[in-house]
């Protein structure tokens, strides 16, 4: 048996992202889980943010953002940067996150998140509220200790990353289980 809900927000979990838009001197931080890869080449990914927010007039002003991935030890900053508005406030100067510069952006990353992605605006449009912005990834960070193999991304190391996703309808945080499975792989035992 299954019970209808009609149309819902319902998609779970979702990776937990601060995008930080502006400069190093007057940076803005937005918690973000509407997000998504969307192509591999070029390389792209998907926010979504609401039409009437700092972050998304920042984004089309500066056609410029970064993605900084969450990890569950700094659950309570990224948390803050989507309760408050940078209009109001120094999100950085209030939660203790660090700007670094990025290489390619005017936008900083955040040193405390393990991977950060430098994106250039490559296309907005609005559906319902909410702006969707499809970003080209131009430059990718990591934390050297969170990789096995410095030539191959593959090689994180998931248990010691602690990213913190996010379930939406009940609106509360998680984190990772165990490696249950090797995608691409485990499908061929049904061949």
């Amino acid at each position: 048996m299954k019970t209808k809900l009609g149309p819902q927000r319902i998609l779970f979990p979702l990776p937990t992202v601060l995008v930080v838009t502006g400069t190093m001197e007057n940076a803005n931080i937005a918690t973000i889980a509407w997000i998504s890869i969307l192509s591999g080449k070029p390389p792209t990914l998907g926010i979504s943010v609401g039409t009437k927010g700092f972050t998304g007039e920042q984004i089309l002003k500066n056609k410029e953002f970064s993605v900084n991935i969450a990890t569950a030890e700094i659950m309570k900053e990224t948390d803050f940067c989507g309760i408050t508005s940078g209009r109001d406030i120094d999100k950085f100067e209030k939660t203790g996150l660090v700007k670094m510069p990025a290489s390619e952006i005017q936008a900083p990353i955040i040193q405390q998140c393990p991977i950060n992605l430098e994106c250039k605006l490559i296309e907005s449009k609005i559906v319902g509220t909410t702006n969707h912005f499809v970003g080209e990834i131009l430059e990718t960070h990591i934390d050297t200790d969170k990789i096995k193999d410095a030539n191959n991304w593959g090689s994180i190391d998931m248990k010691d990353f602690n990213p913190l996703v996010y379930i939406s309808g009940a609106k509360e945080y998680r984190v990772l289980g165990n490696k249950i499975g090797d995608a691409y792989k485990i499908g061929n035992d049904l061949k």
